[in-house]
């Protein structure tokens, strides 16, 4: 889809939804990421009662990469499959901070 055709269909969307807002709470690209990898089979709802305690305590990439599976899965636990979601997040912030100084990309190449 070229960027004229999704502005368009932003705006027709935005059109009908006004009040459309995500309902996971996050503070910049690092939080969003954290928190839809803890969504997979958990409510938003949760998923926001976990993130309100992780992230004051890992509030970067930096945080959270020097983390082993072991240490993250207890908090975490909530949100279910916590085995495999605490690998994977650990894993994609050490990406973040080996690959990009623990930003997370910008365009939709980086990230792929």
């Amino acid at each position: 889809m070229d960027t004229t055709k999704a502005m368009q269909v932003m705006a027709e969307l935005a059109k009908l939804y006004p009040e459309a807002r995500p309902e996971l709470t996050f503070a910049n690209p690092y939080e969003t990421l954290i928190a839809v990898m803890l969504s997979a089979q958990c409510t938003d709802k949760r998923v926001n009662m976990v993130t309100a305690k992780l992230f004051p305590m890992y509030p970067d990439a930096h945080a959270m990469a020097k983390l082993e599976p072991e240490e993250l899965e207890p908090l975490i636990r909530e949100c279910g499959l916590y085995h495999s979601k605490a690998k994977n997040i650990i894993a994609a912030c050490r990406t973040l901070v080996e690959r990009y100084d623990g930003a997370v990309p910008g365009t939709r190449a980086e990230l792929m």
